[in-house]
C-alpha cells in the first residue's frame, strides 16, 4: 500500500495524540508521589492583588467573591490597583475599603506594575492575583494553601473554569479549559508545570524576595514566573479542585487578541528561558517542553494540508458537478452501509475522537464539572484545531517578522 502525505499526517498526529493522551491518563492514574501530598497546618497570611484596568461592570463581583472567601478574614489582605482607569472602577472599588479591601491607583503601566504596586505594600507569607473579570469558589483558598506544607513548592495553580458559555467560541473556551485542568494536573504530578495562570495563582512570597518582582515578560507575567520557578528547580503544584470562574472572550476578535498574547509570550519566554531544555529539568525539558513544540508542528501542518485538500478537492467537484448538469433535488439522500468510508484513516480518526472523550470525561470529574460535555465538545472537536493552528501561525508570523504583539489590559484580552 501506497501511503499519502496525508495519510503520513494522520498516522502521525493520531500516534502521538493516542501516546499523549494514554500516558497523561497512566500519569494521573497512578499514585500522588507521597512527600508531595498537601497536609493541613497553621494558616498564615494571603494577600490577593486584583489589577484592574477599565473593569467597572465586573470588579464588585470579583471583590465580593474575594470577601466570601472562607479564610480568616484577618488573615486576608485584599489589595486593588487601579491601573490608571479612565471608567467607574475606582470608584466602585473604594465602596469596599469599609469592609477592609485596600484600594489603591497609579498611572497605567501595565498589570505587571500594579503587581508589583501591591507587592511592595504588604507582609503576607503569600501572594496571588485575581484578575477583575473572574470569580472565586469560595473554598478556593483553603483548598491551596496546605500545599505550601513542602517547603519546596513556590507557587500553586488553580483549576480555572469559563463562567456559563453561551456562544460556540466561547464553549470551545470551555472544553478547553476543562482539558487544562487534566494537563495540568498531570504536569504537577511530573513536576513540569510551566504556566502559573493569572487568576488566583498563589505564590510563596518569599520567592519574590529573593528572585525579584514580577516582570513585564512580553505580556505574560504568568509564564515567566512558572519558569522562572522551575529554572531555579522549585516545586509548582496544583489544586485541581480550588475553581476559579473566568469569563471567555464571546467574539472572534477577542479570542484572537488574547490567543495571540499567549502563544507569543509563551515563544518568547522559552527563549528567554531555552536552558530549561535539557536532563536536568527532568520531565519538563526532555518530553513536556519538546512535546508542546512538537504539537505546535503537527497542527499547522495538518491544517494547511487539509485546508488545501479541501479547496482543490471542493473545486474538482464544482466542475464535474457543472459538467453532469447535477441537481440537488434529484439526490437520493436514503443510508446505504456500502458507501461508508472503512478507510484507515477514517478508523484511526474515530479512534482519536474516542480518546478525546475519555480525557475530557477524567478531565470532567478532576474539575468537579456537572455540566453534559456533548454540545461543547463537539464545538470543540470540530473548531478547535483550526483556530489553534491559526493561532499559532500568526504567532509565528509575528516572530519571524519582528512583529510587536500589543494588548490592551481589557477583560477580553
Amino acid at each position: 500500500m501506497q501511503l499519502t502525505v496525508g495519510d503520513i499526517i494522520v498516522y502521525v498526529t493520531v500516534f502521538f495524540g493516542l501516546f499523549t493522551s494514554i500516558f497523561f491518563l497512566l500519569v494521573l492514574l497512578g499514585p500522588a508521589p507521597a512527600p508531595r501530598k498537601r497536609r493541613e497546618g497553621k494558616l498564615e497570611k494571603v494577600c490577593i492583588i486584583v489589577p484592574c484596568y477599565n473593569e467597572e461592570h465586573t470588579v464588585a463581583r470579583t471583590i465580593e467573591s474575594l470577601l466570601a472567601l472562607d479564610y480568616p478574614r484577618r488573615l486576608l489582605d485584599i489589595i486593588v490597583v487601579d491601573d490608571g482607569s479612565t471608567d467607574g472602577t475606582h470608584r466602585i472599588a473604594r465602596r469596599y475599603e469599609r469592609r477592609g479591601v485596600r484600594v489603591f491607583r497609579k498611572e497605567n503601566g501595565g498589570k505587571y506594575t500594579a503587581l508589583n504596586f501591591a507587592l511592595e505594600r504588604t507582609d503576607a507569607a503569600f501572594v496571588g492575583a485575581l484578575d477583575a473579570d473572574s470569580h472565586v469558589h469560595p473554598k478556593a483558598l483553603r483548598r491551596i494553601v496546605p500545599y505550601f506544607s513542602d517547603p519546596r513548592v513556590m507557587a500553586v495553580t488553580p483549576s480555572m473554569k469559563i463562567h456559563e458559555p453561551r456562544r460556540g467560541l466561547q464553549r470551545v473556551q470551555w472544553t478547553e479549559f476543562l482539558l487544562g485542568i487534566f494537563l495540568r494536573k498531570a504536569f504537577a504530578r511530573l513536576g513540569a508545570v510551566h504556566v502559573t495562570p493569572g487568576p488566583f495563582s498563589i505564590y510563596r512570597k518569599a520567592f519574590f524576595d529573593m528572585h525579584g518582582n514580577y516582570k513585564e515578560a512580553h505580556h505574560t507575567e504568568d509564564i515567566e514566573m512558572a519558569l522562572r520557578i522551575q529554572s531555579r528547580n522549585y516545586e509548582i503544584e496544583n489544586a485541581n479542585d480550588a475553581y476559579v470562574y473566568t469569563h471567555g472572550p464571546s467574539t472572534f476578535k477577542g479570542l484572537w487578541d488574547q490567543r495571540l498574547r499567549w502563544y507569543y509570550g509563551f515563544l518568547r519566554n522559552l527563549e528567554d528561558y531555552r536552558q530549561l531544555f535539557s536532563k536536568e529539568h527532568g520531565a519538563l525539558g526532555l518530553f513536556i517542553l519538546p512535546s508542546s513544540l512538537f504539537s505546535v508542528f503537527l497542527v499547522i501542518v495538518g491544517v494547511c494540508y487539509w485546508a488545501g485538500r479541501l479547496l482543490l478537492n471542493s473545486w474538482d467537484k464544482l466542475l464535474y458537478w457543472h459538467a453532469i448538469g447535477w441537481d440537488i433535488w434529484r439526490v437520493d439522500f436514503s443510508f446505504d452501509a456500502f458507501f461508508v468510508n472503512m478507510s484507515s484513516t477514517m478508523i484511526l480518526g474515530w479512534i482519536a475522537l474516542a480518546s478525546g472523550v475519555v480525557v475530557i470525561l477524567v478531565a470532567k470529574r478532576l474539575a468537579g464539572e456537572r455540566k453534559s460535555i456533548v454540545v461543547n465538545y463537539l464545538w470543540f472537536f470540530f473548531l478547535y484545531w483550526i483556530l489553534y493552528g491559526a493561532w499559532w501561525a500568526a504567532t509565528l508570523f509575528a516572530r519571524a517578522t519582528g512583529r510587536k504583539v500589543s494588548w490592551k489590559h481589557k477583560s477580553e484580552a
